[in-house]
């Protein structure tokens, strides 16, 4: 369930955090205090833990596209 001011958006996309609650990265834990928040997955990131399983690139990064498989956050080269 999603928070007031937080809309759906596809896997990677970058989101205002309009309550101006800090959310909680699902990479490290930490709180993320940026007002755009990366989510995945139905999951808060900062930008430097949203990284690929398989290969650990950074997906964090605007323009960059992430996938999903098997509850796997993947870069374009290991989803294929």
């Amino acid at each position: 369930m999603m928070g007031p001011g937080v809309t759906p958006t596809p896997n990677g996309a970058v989101t205002v955090n309009q309550s101006g609650v800090p959310k909680a990265c699902a990479g490290c834990g930490g709180r993320i205090q940026d007002r755009f928040l990366l989510l995945a997955m139905d999951r808060y990131w900062h930008t430097g833990c949203l990284k690929c399983s398989c290969c650990q690139a950074q997906l964090g990064e605007i323009g960059t596209s992430c996938f999903t498989k098997a509850g796997m956050i993947l870069c374009r080269n290991d989803y294929i």
